[in-house]
């Protein structure tokens, strides 16, 4: 009987604490605009952009500086093996990053603690 007690217990513990843990990425989903806020350092850090010599290879222009303030739209929402939540990003605008590169991705929470996302 006490095991059936002790049974009856610890999994209505496991259920009372799975029900109050909140999703890493609860608060983002795909199509929420963010904007691109300045660089934390010299470089964006959590923002994961393409070298220099590959934006110029596809013809573009390799300018950092130029995306403070884009509006950007999530396009996917991957979690990795350590919990980091890495997000895609598209301008909003339809164009794409430095004329060459449709797609960014970031570390969303690095990113916005960092303030180099910001919520809009």
């Amino acid at each position: 009987m006490k095991k059936i007690i002790t049974l009856v217990m610890s999994l209505c513990l496991v259920v009372v604490l799975h029900a109050n843990t909140k999703p890493l990425n609860s608060d983002i989903k795909v199509g929420t605009e963010l904007r691109i806020g300045e660089a934390s350092s010299a470089t964006y850090q959590h923002l994961i952009l393409p070298k220099k010599n590959f934006i110029i290879k596809r013809g573009g222009l390799a300018n950092y500086k130029s995306l403070k303030n884009l509006t950007v739209v999530v396009t996917d929402i991957n979690t990795n093996k350590n919990g980091n939540v890495e997000v895609t990003l598209k301008r909003k605008n339809g164009k794409r990053f430095f004329n060459s590169h449709p797609t960014i991705k970031a570390n969303y929470n690095k990113a916005l603690e960092q303030k180099e996302l910001l919520k809009k």
